[in-house]
Protein backbone atom coordinates (compact mmCIF):
# COMPACT_ATOMS: atom_id res chain seq x y z
CA UNK A 1 0.00 0.00 0.00
CA UNK A 2 1.23 3.47 -0.75
CA UNK A 3 2.53 5.34 2.27
CA UNK A 4 2.97 2.27 4.46
CA UNK A 5 6.34 0.86 5.43
CA UNK A 6 6.70 -2.84 4.67
CA UNK A 7 6.76 -5.16 7.66
CA UNK A 8 10.11 -6.41 8.89
CA UNK A 9 10.50 -9.49 11.05
CA UNK A 10 12.31 -9.60 14.36
CA UNK A 11 14.90 -11.86 12.78
CA UNK A 12 15.52 -9.29 10.04
CA UNK A 13 15.97 -6.58 12.66
CA UNK A 14 18.40 -8.73 14.61
CA UNK A 15 20.27 -9.46 11.38
CA UNK A 16 20.68 -5.71 10.77
CA UNK A 17 22.30 -5.38 14.19
CA UNK A 18 24.51 -8.41 13.47
CA UNK A 19 25.63 -7.03 10.11
CA UNK A 20 26.40 -3.57 11.50
CA UNK A 21 30.10 -2.64 11.26
CA UNK A 22 30.00 -1.72 14.97
CA UNK A 23 29.13 -4.05 17.83
CA UNK A 24 26.55 -1.55 19.07
CA UNK A 25 23.84 0.34 17.20
CA UNK A 26 21.25 3.01 17.83
CA UNK A 27 17.65 2.91 16.74
CA UNK A 28 18.37 5.93 14.54
CA UNK A 29 21.11 4.09 12.60
CA UNK A 30 18.90 1.13 11.83
CA UNK A 31 15.87 3.31 11.11
CA UNK A 32 17.83 5.26 8.51
CA UNK A 33 19.18 2.08 6.93
CA UNK A 34 15.71 0.52 6.69
CA UNK A 35 13.76 3.73 6.03
CA UNK A 36 11.65 3.35 9.17
CA UNK A 37 10.94 5.92 11.85
CA UNK A 38 13.30 6.02 14.80
CA UNK A 39 10.32 5.61 17.10
CA UNK A 40 9.19 2.41 15.35
CA UNK A 41 12.65 0.84 15.56
CA UNK A 42 13.11 1.98 19.15
CA UNK A 43 9.79 0.37 20.09
CA UNK A 44 10.76 -2.89 18.38
CA UNK A 45 14.26 -2.86 19.92
CA UNK A 46 12.76 -2.31 23.37
CA UNK A 47 10.54 -5.37 22.87
CA UNK A 48 13.49 -7.44 21.60
CA UNK A 49 15.47 -6.42 24.68
CA UNK A 50 12.57 -7.46 26.93
CA UNK A 51 12.60 -10.85 25.16
CA UNK A 52 16.33 -11.21 25.86
CA UNK A 53 17.39 -11.00 22.20
CA UNK A 54 19.11 -7.62 22.53
CA UNK A 55 20.97 -5.87 25.31
CA UNK A 56 20.44 -2.16 25.81
CA UNK A 57 22.12 0.62 27.70
CA UNK A 58 21.30 4.28 28.09
CA UNK A 59 24.46 6.25 27.36
CA UNK A 60 23.19 9.78 27.77
CA UNK A 61 20.14 11.78 28.60
CA UNK A 62 18.42 10.68 25.40
CA UNK A 63 20.66 8.04 23.84
CA UNK A 64 20.28 4.27 24.01
CA UNK A 65 22.55 1.72 22.38
CA UNK A 66 21.70 -1.87 21.57
CA UNK A 67 23.72 -5.00 20.85
CA UNK A 68 22.94 -8.66 20.30
CA UNK A 69 22.62 -11.00 23.22
CA UNK A 70 23.81 -14.58 22.85
CA UNK A 71 20.17 -15.63 22.39
CA UNK A 72 19.71 -13.02 19.65
CA UNK A 73 22.81 -14.21 17.84
CA UNK A 74 21.67 -17.82 18.06
CA UNK A 75 18.29 -16.85 16.61
CA UNK A 76 19.72 -15.22 13.50
CA UNK A 77 22.36 -17.91 12.95
CA UNK A 78 19.71 -20.63 13.09
CA UNK A 79 17.32 -18.82 10.74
Amino acid sequence: MAGQTPKISNTQLLREVYLSPDRIVTATEIAERLEYSRQAINYRFTRLAEEGLLHRREVGARATVYWLSDAGERQILSA
